[in-house]
């Protein structure tokens, strides 16, 4: 299960001991966005440039706070990884947009929020993407879905408990956001040419790209357990990997799927 928890500014300079990590998992980090106005200068300090200018032009105030505690505590796990203070990581953006760690190629990362809570997943020499959605009952997922998903996942969403097509709805959508931000490439529409499979619990699914079901089109997804009215992905390249929910009061990892 993954715990949400604010993630901590170090200010005395230390630097942690490594976190470990193999090339057959991903580390999924559960975070709560908040940030104390103490904390908001530390925070702050810590991005890059460009980091501060992006979240100066968002409108609203408190998008602009979430905005600066996301990408601070992002830079606070990932320099558990690379062994660097936070404000020290050169992150920079491939053509597509995708975020990378230009000193640290091996270490990739992908981050999501949503609602003041965050997910980040980080993996070794493999693609990585994840999302998080809350369920909102007042939407009307089953006109979203004929509008915009596949006949498959429409029929999916329609079958079994009423009381649980907007989680279905959400896995459909989540699976594309995580497999779409592995490839470096965000959600693309049309989305009605994919569809996804789920295993019989539901916990695993693959995102099928296209109308043939050939291996490579196959792409495993990872639902998280997350808390009630919450649903999020994972996702990654290959399919020699599995998940590892990390847990950053206790430091280290407790083994996932």
């Amino acid at each position: 299960m993954v715990t949400f928890q604010r993630v901590a500014f170090e200010t005395d300079g230390v630097l942690r001991s490594p976190i470990a990590i193999g090339h057959d998992e991903v580390q999924v980090w559960g975070v709560l966005l908040e940030i104390a106005d103490s904390e908001l200068p530390q925070a702050t300090s810590v991005l890059s440039c460009e980091e501060q200018e992006r979240a100066e032009r968002l409108i609203s105030g408190g998008h602009r706070r979430r905005s600066i505690a996301a990408h601070a505590m992002l830079r606070a796990i990932l320099s558990r990884y690379c062994g660097a203070s936070p404000h020290q990581l050169a992150i920079r953006r491939t053509p597509n947009g995708k975020p990378v760690l230009s000193d640290y190629p091996s270490i990739r990362f992908n981050l999501t929020h949503s609602h003041g809570r965050a997910l980040i997943a980080v993996a070794r020499d493999r693609e990585v993407g994840v999302d998080l959605e809350q369920v909102r009952r007042e939407v009307d997922v089953v006109r979203l879905a004929k509008r915009f998903l596949s006949e498959r996942d429409l029929t999916c969403i329609e079958q079994g408990d009423p009381a649980q097509r907007h989680e279905r709805f959400l896995k459909a959508w989540v699976a594309r956001e995580a497999v779409f931000k592995t490839d470096g490439r965000g959600m693309t529409f049309p989305l009605h040419r994919d569809y996804l499979e789920l295993t019989g619990d539901g916990t695993k699914g693959w995102l099928v790209l296209g109308d043939t079901a050939s291996d490579e089109k196959r792409r495993p997804v990872r639902f998280l357990a997350l808390d009630l009215g919450w649903i999020g992905a994972v996702a990654a390249e290959g399919t020699d990997w599995t998940v590892t929910v990390c847990n950053w009061s206790e430091s280290r990892i407790n083994r996932g799927t």
